[in-house]
């Protein structure tokens, strides 16, 4: 296999409450386990989260949840990405 490049978030361990503060486009990675811990989930239990508006005084960070479209592992095929999205429109 090619070699390629591949990064990690961290994760905020034994946390499932997002920041107040963020700025657009910060990302938290959120895991109710423990550092060491087992996930006993088929699919895993961790969840990204992109920060979509930015805190102020006044207002707190809004995020978003990325949800992904497919699982796979280095014994499974890639799948095919999904055809069938909505094409975005503002407004």
């Amino acid at each position: 296999m090619a070699g390629f490049d591949q990064f990690n978030l961290g994760p905020a361990f034994g946390q499932q409450e997002l920041p107040c503060e963020g700025k657009v486009g910060d990302f938290v990675v959120l895991s109710p386990l423990q550092p060491d811990e087992h996930d006993p989930t088929p699919q895993g239990l961790v969840s990204l989260w992109l920060c979509v508006k930015s805190s102020n005084d006044e207002e707190r960070a809004i995020w978003a949840r990325v949800q992904f479209d497919g699982v796979a592992t280095c014994e499974w095929p890639v799948p095919e990405p999904p055809q069938d999205k909505p094409v975005l429109t503002q407004g």
